[in-house]
């Protein structure tokens, strides 16, 4: 059977009658949960099975789960705030299928009701492991944002040689971290998870700076190289009061990277971009920064780009948020307070393998959303994509859907989507949709404001039974003509002051 491995999430990370957890130092109103959503990307029903391992590498064998006769596009959804079965506790899971399948994790706070409360974030499951792994940003005591890890031993046996290095980055000329840290010789057993969390290593913190930089003596942000004798894989959880980003970690760089979804005061939303140098030679690095057909332009500006030079071994942040007038947009005139705004695709250019992840934030009046999404190899694009999770008019949540073609060239794509068969208005249902990408890029959005012509399921009365319109499940992406394509998902929920958005990238199938 095929197997998909989630990194270790918090699943009931305490007992559901605590009122009041502690995650990285931050309080949040009820413990951590996870849902989650896989689909069927096989030819014919499949069986799904899914275990979930203790840390110490013993199985909750009463808590398995058994799904029979998915249908091919089909989905299942998962909630454990709702679990009879799966006791309070820190949780990996391997997902069994006897067909293709992929598989969206989402965090989040729940009382045990499964009405999900904020703040929310997502991770792609993995179907393999790497015994070299870099997570691009990594923070202690960085203005009130730390980090975690969640390791998961994918391979054949215990992993008894996890080695964890720590690269403090170049930041405003300062360097932001103590150099040479790291963590040794963990151990992790088969399937099981270890999380190292990142709140109190004050040993990563820099001493001794001076002059301007000595605001950040104690900090530390930059990346961090994971090593072990077995493969694994890796999520890390970026926390700050009220918002919270996740992002799997990457196993090689590459010379190309995608980004499709990249945004600058644009309603109120914004984007801070990671590049991450994981070998001993410098990179240059363009950054080439296309708008799409959403946003508003300067004369002459719809593409931009920037030069930078990241260190071996160190990392670059691009941050384009209110303050950040230092980017290529900003001196392109995507001023704020200015009528332009960005909202389209990065293509990252490099003399070495770098990777990269974008943070996606709102401003407070937006909403105070927060995500994470990584850098897509251009090598890794494909004429096929699976999104695991859609959603429109779903108790409030829905999905915005981004495309961006490999070679910025254009594609015509058809989007088919499938409803599942518990929680959606019209169950079981397929309708398939087709588009033409504008300058390689194409937005799909099913939020409580798209028109007809922005949404595909919000406003086609197949999807609806009388008023009820509500849509959860999953999409195929495919590619009728043109480029190859990756794609990305932000999920989210109108709710005001604190980070309701879900983010992940899509998979790619040929």
């Amino acid at each position: 059977m095929r197997r998909l491995r989630f990194a270790p999430i918090t699943i009931l990370l305490l007992a559901m009658v605590v009122t009041s957890v502690s995650a990285q130092g931050v309080t949040y109103p009820s413990p951590w949960n996870t849902s989650y959503q896989i689909v069927n990307l096989g030819t014919s029903d499949a069986t799904i099975v899914v275990d979930y391992y203790r840390p110490d590498g013993t199985v909750a064998t009463s808590a398995q789960r058994t799904f029979a006769g998915v249908k091919p596009g089909g989905s299942v959804t998962v909630l454990q705030a709702t679990e009879s079965t799966l006791g309070p506790g820190v949780y990996s899971a391997v997902i069994s299928a006897d067909q293709p399948i992929a598989a969206v994790a989402n965090q989040q706070t729940d009382p045990g009701t499964g009405n999900s409360q904020p703040p929310f974030s997502s991770y792609s499951g993995a179907g393999e492991g790497s015994t070299s792994l870099i997570l691009p940003a990594v923070m202690h005591n960085w203005y009130g944002y730390y980090t975690e890890f969640f390791i998961q031993n994918v391979g054949g046996a215990d992993a008894t040689n996890v080695d964890i290095e720590y690269l403090p980055t170049t930041y405003a000329g300062c360097l932001a971290g103590r150099p040479g840290q790291s963590d040794l010789n963990l151990t992790v057993k088969q399937y099981a998870g270890l999380n190292v969390s990142q709140l109190s290593k004050t040993n990563l913190g820099a001493i001794g700076l001076t002059g301007s930089c000595v605001g950040y003596n104690g900090r530390f942000i930059g990346a961090a190289k994971i090593t072990a004798d077995q493969p694994l894989v890796v999520v890390a959880n970026e926390h700050a009061q009220g918002k919270l980003f996740t992002y799997n970690a990457q196993s090689d760089g590459a010379t190309s990277v995608l980004l499709p979804a990249y945004m600058r005061n644009y309603y109120g939303y914004y984007a801070a971009l990671v590049i991450a140098n994981p070998g001993t030679i410098d990179a240059t690095v363009a950054v080439t920064f296309t708008n799409g057909g959403l946003a508003n332009s300067p004369v002459g500006k719809g593409v931009v780009r920037g030069d930078y030079m990241v260190p071996g071994g160190e990392s670059i942040t691009i941050y384009d948020g209110p303050t950040g007038n230092d980017t290529a947009l900003a001196a392109a005139g995507y001023t704020y307070g200015s009528p332009y705004s960005f909202f389209g695709t990065a293509r990252i250019e490099s003399t070495q393998p770098v990777v990269a992840m974008v943070n996606q934030e709102a401003v407070d009046s937006s909403g105070a959303q927060a995500g994470t999404y990584n850098g897509m190899a251009a090598a890794a694009g494909s004429t096929k994509v699976s999104v695991p999770l859609i959603q429109s008019a779903y108790y409030g949540y829905y999905t915005s859907l981004t495309v961006m073609t490999v070679d910025g060239g254009e594609a015509t794509v058809k989007i088919t989507y499938t409803s599942d068969d518990t929680y959606s208005a019209v169950k079981g249902q397929s309708r398939s949709y087709t588009y033409t990408t504008v300058d390689g890029f194409l937005n799909r959005y099913e939020g409580p404001t798209a028109t007809a012509d922005q949404s595909d399921i919000l406003d086609d009365a197949a999807w609806k039974v009388s008023a009820d319109g509500k849509f959860i499940g999953s999409a195929v992406i495919e590619v009728v003509s043109g480029s190859d394509i990756v794609a990305f998902v932000n999920s989210e929920k109108k709710v005001s002051g604190i980070d309701s958005m879900y983010t992940y990238n899509a998979f790619n199938l040929q």
